[in-house]
């Protein structure tokens, strides 16, 4: 049997597109199967959710206001997905 399933760090990388309906069917298709048997992805994917819901109630002035250590530890994970 091919293993057909999704590992979660090519996940990882589609979220975003995957969030905003953004990738092909048949890559839609992939990260739907691995979702339904991925609760460790499912959970990033409900967290990347939060945090959308939340950050669309900031206004761009109130991005100056985030604390320091949340603004800074978001960079970093940023930084740590996506290297310069």
């Amino acid at each position: 049997m091919i293993e057909t399933d999704l590992p979660c760090n090519v996940f990882v990388e589609l979220v975003t597109d995957y969030l905003d309906d953004a990738l092909p069917v048949d890559q839609r298709a992939l990260v739907d199967e691995h979702l339904a048997i991925c609760s460790g992805c499912a959970t990033v994917l409900d967290q990347w959710r939060t945090v959308i819901a939340l950050t669309g109630r900031l206004a761009e002035d109130e991005v100056d206001h985030v604390d320091p250590d949340v603004r800074r530890g978001l960079v970093d994970a940023f930084r740590r997905l996506h290297p310069a």
